[in-house]
């Protein structure tokens, strides 16, 4: 009788042990929602959806939810579909993609970028980290002439450029800044914006209203920046990054052109048709 208790206390030490840890909800006798699986669902949610799955009743949707899952899977399973034809497709289908996943990820995640690498593609490639020549210009853009020969006059008068551009420029964007159109180099402009923005100096106001397709314009360059060499330092890390990714899709290639080589492949376009 003492044995048969011991043996009871310990097949009940075993069952208890079995259960994982942070169950929330048992669906029949062994099948478990703990909280690790509600969280692993949250973090499935876009960022923006997670701080109300992460609150009680955001958590009491996930928990019904999958409840509902759950409850359907072990009646598809009692159903016969664990061994239904299509079902062992798509999942074999699924094993695939997943198992191809891994075995790319575990492959590229084994190259690294070296200082000499990065430092001998900066140096066989230093035009490409040159910025180039920039000014940072304000502009009001009017629709006629007469308008911007007006305005500009108030602004050689001593009118304060940023409050005007805010009271009369169409170019509503900039117009919330004072006419600022931050940084800009060459080509990015339409030419006769540019051409005038180009030869004025820091300070300086463009002698005469300037027309393109938009209206009439009249310039202001705030600051000028000269063509710059980037140093390695400045560089550095999206050099690594660029050639990081350039040796990933090498490997890919090359894991491509490996079991092409070891597994034949034979098409047959006719059946494409």
């Amino acid at each position: 009788m003492q044995k048969f208790f011991v043996l009871t206390l310990l097949l009940a030490g075993a069952l208890t042990a079995a259960e994982p840890k942070g169950v929330v909800a048992t669906i029949a006798t062994d099948n478990y929602i703990t909280t690790a699986d509600m969280q692993a669902r949250i973090e499935t949610f876009p960022s923006q959806y997670r701080e109300f799955y992460s609150s009680p009743d955001g958590k009491k949707k996930i928990l019904d939810m999958l409840i509902e899952e759950k409850l359907l899977a072990a009646a598809a399973r009692t159903g016969g579909y664990a061994t239904n034809p299509e079902v062992l497709r798509t999942l074999e289908s699924i094993k695939a993609e997943v198992m191809t996943n891994q075995y790319v990820k575990d492959e590229i995640s084994k190259l690294t970028v070296s200082d000499s690498e990065i430092s001998a593609h900066y140096n066989a490639s230093k035009e490409k980290y040159t910025l180039p020549e920039a000014v940072r210009a304000s502009h009001i853009l009017v629709d006629t002439e007469a308008e911007a020969q007006a305005l500009l006059q108030e602004l050689k008068g001593g009118k304060d450029f940023a409050a005007a551009a805010r009271e009369k420029s169409i170019d509503t964007g900039s117009a919330q800044r004072g006419g600022d159109l931050d940084f800009f180099t060459r080509g990015q402009m339409v030419e006769p914006f540019e051409k005038v923005a180009f030869a004025l100096q820091s300070g300086e106001l463009s002698k005469a209203p300037v027309q393109t397709q938009f209206g009439w314009h009249i310039i202001k360059v705030t600051e000028r920046r000269a063509a710059k060499q980037q140093t390695l330092a400045e560089v550095k890390a999206d050099i690594r990054s660029e050639l990081l990714l350039q040796k990933q899709r090498n490997k890919v290639n090359s894991l491509l052109e490996a079991a092409k080589q070891k597994y034949p492949v034979k098409t047959n376009p006719d059946n494409l048709q």
